[in-house]
């Protein structure tokens, strides 16, 4: 069975969605809302990119402790994220650079989009979930006569 790699759309629609964004705070906030959005954007984006880069190579060395790791990983970019968003509250008061509405638009609308598109890309995977023995099955239903 031929093993075809998906083909990975989700970082050129998160960028898509992320100039949308961009697009619509500027008309609304003008420049500071191009930079609010280009924040949110690239939050959602170190955000879910981060894991691929990050479990990864752990996974491949270690692959018992793959759950554990990624709960652990999972845990502290949640930690991080509201340490993040404390200090964008900071700069979102009237007098700030940013602009509450356009971080928090972009971020639902960059994670909305960067869900679908990576559920699609997985469900259009040909990815084998099995293999297939090379040599006869020596299973325990195989093992000989029974007694």
């Amino acid at each position: 069975m031929e093993v075809r790699q998906p083909r990975r759309f989700t970082g050129a629609a998160a960028f898509t969605a992320i100039v949308l964004c961009a697009a619509v705070a500027a008309a609304e906030y003008g420049a500071a809302g191009i930079g609010s959005a280009a924040v949110g954007g690239i939050l959602v984006i170190v955000f879910f990119g981060s894991t691929k880069a990050f479990l990864g190579p752990i996974v491949a060395v270690l692959p018992h402790a793959s759950l554990a790791t990624a709960m652990l990983f999972y845990f502290t970019k949640v930690v991080a994220l509201l340490a993040f968003f404390v200090v964008v509250d900071r700069f979102a008061e009237p007098s700030g650079p940013l602009h509450r509405e356009a971080v928090a638009g972009t971020v639902i609308i960059v994670t909305l989009v960067w869900i679908a598109v990576s559920t699609l890309d997985a469900t259009r995977a040909r990815i084998p979930m099995f293999d297939l023995p090379d040599e006869e099955d020596k299973g325990p239903d195989n093992l000989g006569p029974s007694k």
